[in-house]
Protein backbone atom coordinates (compact mmCIF):
# COMPACT_ATOMS: atom_id res chain seq x y z
CA UNK A 1 0.00 0.00 0.00
CA UNK A 2 2.83 2.37 0.90
CA UNK A 3 4.50 1.64 -2.44
CA UNK A 4 1.30 2.46 -4.31
CA UNK A 5 0.88 5.74 -2.42
CA UNK A 6 4.53 6.64 -3.05
CA UNK A 7 4.21 5.85 -6.76
CA UNK A 8 1.07 7.99 -7.04
CA UNK A 9 2.83 10.83 -5.24
CA UNK A 10 5.76 10.66 -7.66
CA UNK A 11 3.42 10.63 -10.67
CA UNK A 12 1.51 13.63 -9.34
CA UNK A 13 4.75 15.50 -8.59
CA UNK A 14 6.12 14.76 -12.06
CA UNK A 15 2.88 15.83 -13.73
CA UNK A 16 2.79 19.04 -11.72
CA UNK A 17 6.40 19.85 -12.57
CA UNK A 18 5.82 19.15 -16.26
CA UNK A 19 2.68 21.28 -16.31
CA UNK A 20 4.73 24.26 -15.12
CA UNK A 21 7.04 24.08 -18.15
CA UNK A 22 6.22 26.78 -20.70
CA UNK A 23 7.51 26.46 -24.27
CA UNK A 24 7.76 29.74 -26.19
CA UNK A 25 9.22 30.36 -29.66
CA UNK A 26 10.94 33.64 -30.37
CA UNK A 27 13.09 35.77 -32.65
CA UNK A 28 16.26 37.74 -32.03
CA UNK A 29 18.26 40.37 -33.92
CA UNK A 30 21.12 42.73 -33.27
CA UNK A 31 24.69 43.58 -34.16
CA UNK A 32 28.20 42.32 -33.44
CA UNK A 33 31.48 44.00 -32.59
CA UNK A 34 33.91 41.31 -33.74
CA UNK A 35 37.67 40.92 -33.81
CA UNK A 36 40.37 38.25 -34.05
CA UNK A 37 43.01 37.72 -31.39
CA UNK A 38 46.73 37.53 -32.21
CA UNK A 39 46.34 39.02 -35.70
CA UNK A 40 48.47 42.10 -36.49
CA UNK A 41 46.74 45.31 -37.58
CA UNK A 42 43.25 43.96 -36.88
CA UNK A 43 40.53 46.15 -35.39
CA UNK A 44 36.86 45.75 -34.52
CA UNK A 45 34.43 44.91 -37.33
CA UNK A 46 30.72 45.72 -37.22
CA UNK A 47 28.37 42.91 -38.28
CA UNK A 48 24.79 41.72 -38.00
CA UNK A 49 23.34 38.79 -36.07
CA UNK A 50 19.87 37.32 -35.72
CA UNK A 51 17.85 34.14 -35.66
CA UNK A 52 15.18 32.01 -34.04
CA UNK A 53 14.92 30.29 -30.67
CA UNK A 54 12.75 28.03 -28.54
CA UNK A 55 12.58 28.97 -24.87
CA UNK A 56 11.73 26.45 -22.14
CA UNK A 57 10.65 28.12 -18.90
CA UNK A 58 11.52 25.36 -16.42
CA UNK A 59 11.26 27.26 -13.14
CA UNK A 60 10.98 30.75 -11.71
CA UNK A 61 14.76 31.12 -11.79
CA UNK A 62 15.88 29.06 -14.82
CA UNK A 63 15.14 28.92 -18.54
CA UNK A 64 16.76 26.80 -21.25
CA UNK A 65 16.90 28.44 -24.67
CA UNK A 66 17.85 26.60 -27.88
CA UNK A 67 18.90 29.01 -30.62
CA UNK A 68 19.88 28.97 -34.28
CA UNK A 69 21.29 32.22 -35.58
CA UNK A 70 23.29 33.93 -38.31
CA UNK A 71 26.36 35.75 -37.01
CA UNK A 72 28.64 37.99 -39.09
CA UNK A 73 32.10 37.96 -37.52
CA UNK A 74 35.74 38.46 -38.50
CA UNK A 75 37.81 41.63 -38.22
CA UNK A 76 38.80 44.84 -39.98
CA UNK A 77 42.43 45.25 -41.05
CA UNK A 78 43.93 48.73 -41.03
CA UNK A 79 47.36 49.28 -42.58
CA UNK A 80 49.48 51.81 -44.47
CA UNK A 81 49.87 51.54 -48.24
CA UNK A 82 52.12 53.61 -50.50
CA UNK A 83 50.29 55.64 -53.14
CA UNK A 84 52.48 56.23 -56.22
CA UNK A 85 50.22 58.99 -57.56
CA UNK A 86 50.41 61.17 -54.43
CA UNK A 87 53.86 59.94 -53.30
CA UNK A 88 52.42 59.39 -49.83
CA UNK A 89 51.22 56.61 -47.60
CA UNK A 90 47.49 56.22 -47.13
CA UNK A 91 45.47 54.26 -44.59
CA UNK A 92 43.65 51.26 -46.04
CA UNK A 93 40.82 49.40 -44.30
CA UNK A 94 39.80 45.92 -45.40
CA UNK A 95 37.13 43.71 -43.85
CA UNK A 96 37.67 40.01 -43.24
CA UNK A 97 34.21 38.44 -43.29
CA UNK A 98 33.66 35.20 -41.40
CA UNK A 99 29.95 34.42 -41.46
CA UNK A 100 28.53 31.61 -39.34
CA UNK A 101 25.33 29.74 -38.65
CA UNK A 102 25.40 29.26 -34.89
CA UNK A 103 23.70 26.61 -32.79
CA UNK A 104 23.52 27.92 -29.22
CA UNK A 105 22.39 26.43 -25.92
CA UNK A 106 21.68 29.39 -23.65
CA UNK A 107 21.17 28.83 -19.93
CA UNK A 108 19.32 31.81 -18.45
CA UNK A 109 19.32 32.35 -14.69
CA UNK A 110 16.95 34.81 -12.98
CA UNK A 111 18.48 35.68 -9.56
CA UNK A 112 15.58 37.90 -8.43
CA UNK A 113 12.08 36.43 -8.48
CA UNK A 114 9.53 38.18 -10.71
CA UNK A 115 12.23 40.47 -12.11
CA UNK A 116 13.33 40.11 -15.74
CA UNK A 117 17.04 40.55 -15.04
CA UNK A 118 18.91 37.40 -16.12
CA UNK A 119 22.40 35.99 -16.50
CA UNK A 120 23.20 34.05 -19.68
CA UNK A 121 25.85 31.37 -20.20
CA UNK A 122 26.34 28.50 -22.61
CA UNK A 123 28.19 26.86 -25.52
CA UNK A 124 27.89 27.49 -29.24
CA UNK A 125 28.72 25.46 -32.34
CA UNK A 126 29.47 27.83 -35.23
CA UNK A 127 29.38 26.52 -38.81
CA UNK A 128 31.21 28.69 -41.36
CA UNK A 129 29.07 29.61 -44.39
CA UNK A 130 31.20 32.38 -45.92
CA UNK A 131 34.81 33.56 -45.83
CA UNK A 132 36.20 36.19 -48.19
CA UNK A 133 39.83 36.31 -47.06
CA UNK A 134 41.21 33.06 -45.70
CA UNK A 135 40.94 30.44 -48.44
CA UNK A 136 41.34 27.67 -45.89
CA UNK A 137 39.33 29.06 -42.99
CA UNK A 138 38.40 26.47 -40.37
CA UNK A 139 34.88 25.23 -41.26
CA UNK A 140 33.64 25.14 -37.64
CA UNK A 141 34.27 26.95 -34.40
CA UNK A 142 33.32 26.01 -30.87
CA UNK A 143 32.59 28.94 -28.59
CA UNK A 144 31.58 29.78 -25.06
CA UNK A 145 29.43 32.81 -24.31
CA UNK A 146 28.19 34.73 -21.32
CA UNK A 147 26.17 37.85 -20.78
CA UNK A 148 23.34 39.72 -19.13
CA UNK A 149 19.80 40.44 -20.24
CA UNK A 150 16.45 41.82 -19.23
CA UNK A 151 13.01 40.48 -20.19
CA UNK A 152 9.90 42.66 -20.04
CA UNK A 153 6.51 41.11 -19.15
CA UNK A 154 5.17 41.71 -22.68
CA UNK A 155 7.81 39.50 -24.35
CA UNK A 156 10.48 42.00 -25.39
CA UNK A 157 14.02 41.42 -24.20
CA UNK A 158 17.40 43.16 -24.33
CA UNK A 159 20.75 41.44 -23.91
CA UNK A 160 24.51 41.82 -24.22
CA UNK A 161 26.77 38.81 -24.67
CA UNK A 162 30.46 38.13 -25.14
CA UNK A 163 31.35 35.08 -27.22
CA UNK A 164 34.86 33.63 -27.23
CA UNK A 165 35.94 31.22 -29.95
CA UNK A 166 38.20 28.32 -28.99
CA UNK A 167 39.45 27.11 -32.40
CA UNK A 168 41.98 28.83 -34.70
CA UNK A 169 40.02 30.26 -37.65
CA UNK A 170 42.95 29.58 -40.02
CA UNK A 171 42.97 25.95 -41.07
CA UNK A 172 46.38 24.68 -42.26
CA UNK A 173 47.80 28.21 -41.91
CA UNK A 174 51.47 28.69 -40.97
CA UNK A 175 52.93 31.91 -39.64
CA UNK A 176 56.55 31.33 -40.58
CA UNK A 177 59.07 28.92 -42.09
CA UNK A 178 62.10 27.80 -40.09
CA UNK A 179 65.02 27.24 -42.48
CA UNK A 180 67.11 25.41 -39.87
CA UNK A 181 64.40 22.83 -39.17
CA UNK A 182 63.06 22.90 -42.75
CA UNK A 183 59.52 23.05 -41.39
CA UNK A 184 56.52 25.36 -41.10
CA UNK A 185 55.24 26.56 -37.73
CA UNK A 186 51.91 27.95 -36.66
CA UNK A 187 52.08 30.88 -34.24
CA UNK A 188 49.47 32.05 -31.77
CA UNK A 189 45.90 31.03 -32.56
CA UNK A 190 43.64 33.56 -34.28
CA UNK A 191 40.44 33.26 -32.25
CA UNK A 192 37.03 34.83 -32.73
CA UNK A 193 35.99 37.32 -30.07
CA UNK A 194 32.55 38.93 -30.38
CA UNK A 195 30.50 41.37 -28.33
CA UNK A 196 26.84 40.85 -29.26
CA UNK A 197 24.05 43.36 -28.66
CA UNK A 198 20.58 41.90 -29.19
CA UNK A 199 16.86 42.49 -29.03
CA UNK A 200 14.61 39.45 -28.52
CA UNK A 201 10.90 38.81 -28.65
CA UNK A 202 9.28 35.77 -27.07
CA UNK A 203 5.80 34.76 -28.25
CA UNK A 204 3.29 33.71 -25.59
CA UNK A 205 0.64 31.63 -27.38
CA UNK A 206 -1.05 30.74 -24.07
CA UNK A 207 -2.62 34.20 -24.03
CA UNK A 208 -3.99 33.96 -27.57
Amino acid sequence: MKKIILSLALIIASTTAFSQVTVSPGVKAGFNLANLSNVDESTTKLGLQGGLFVNLHLSSFYELQIETAYSSQGATFEYKEYDFFTDNYRTVKEDLDLDYISLNIANKFFPIKDIGLNLIVGPSLDILVNSDHYNDATPIDFSLFGGIGYEFPFGLGLEVRYKQGLIDVREDYYDYYDEDDDDFYNGDNALNGVIQFGVTYKFDFSKM
